[in-house]
């Protein structure tokens, strides 16, 4: 028995290998975890105009508002002496590549309107540090990238 090859078979052999791939693929692809950047990205994506409202608060700040990382094991939190008594908020270190290491840390500032936060724990590599506070009634947000070693 003798297998002619024509313009017939090579069409079905390419759209069954087409076929094949294309399965084996989606296969692959269903099994792999989805990680979302956050749990709620709907719900941010409609607060937006209030972040720039905020970051736009936090910039006429200037320097008096700042997250530094002097020691490459301290994240250093300063904020304006004058909200220091009654500035409340959140430091988020946010891991964008991982959603489940993400670390939220309360705002509790000392008197000079500064804040020690720690870095011991955090997987060496990219974050971002985001601090969102409220003081005299004005929402902020400040947004640093932060690389852990």
């Amino acid at each position: 028995m003798t297998l002619t090859w024509n313009w017939g078979t090579g069409i079905a052999i390419v759209y069954t290998t087409f076929a094949v791939s294309t399965m084996g693929f989606v296969a692959f692809a269903m099994s792999r975890p989805v990680s979302l950047v956050s749990d709620d990205y709907y719900e941010q994506s409609l607060q937006e105009d209030a972040k720039r409202a905020a970051t736009a608060n936090a910039t006429a700040l200037g320097a008096r508002a700042s997250l530094t990382t002097a020691d490459p094991a301290i994240l250093q939190v300063r904020l304006p002496v004058e909200q220091a008594s009654h500035a409340s908020g959140v430091l988020t270190l946010y891991r964008p590549s991982d959603a489940a290491r993400d670390r939220v840390v309360t705002l509790t500032l000392q008197q000079d309107g500064t804040q020690a936060v720690p870095l011991a724990g955090l997987q060496p590599g990219q974050w971002l540090a985001r601090l969102r506070w409220t003081a005299d009634g004005r929402e902020y947000f400040l947004e640093r990238p932060l690389v852990v070693r």
